[in-house]
């Protein structure tokens, strides 16, 4: 099974992919990132992207299941409307 994980360097994205990672039928992992992991592992592909532009990178979105742990807090995304964006905005593109 290919994955694609967005979300993957939250807390809750962390967790699904420390999961997706031991499991076997998981043959590998696309993690479009603001910011690389430090993480290495044979499953793994990182691409970092402007979730702005999503578009962009559609071939990352050529597998079998999408898991959307997108999350902020108002403090951290700065306003209601960027907090809205990225809780709201990037997981409908």
């Amino acid at each position: 099974m290919r994955v694609l994980l967005l979300g993957a360097t939250g807390l809750t994205g962390g967790l699904v992919l420390s999961e997706l990672l031991r499991r076997d039928e998981v043959e590998s992992i696309n993690l479009p990132v603001r910011r690389p992991l430090s993480l290495d592992h044979r499953k793994l592909h990182q691409q970092e992207i402007d979730f702005d532009c999503m578009d962009d990178n559609a071939g990352l979105f050529q597998v079998d299941v999408i898991i959307c742990c997108l999350g902020t807090t108002i403090k951290k995304a700065g306003s209601q409307e960027q907090f809205r964006k990225v809780d709201f905005g990037y997981a409908l593109k």
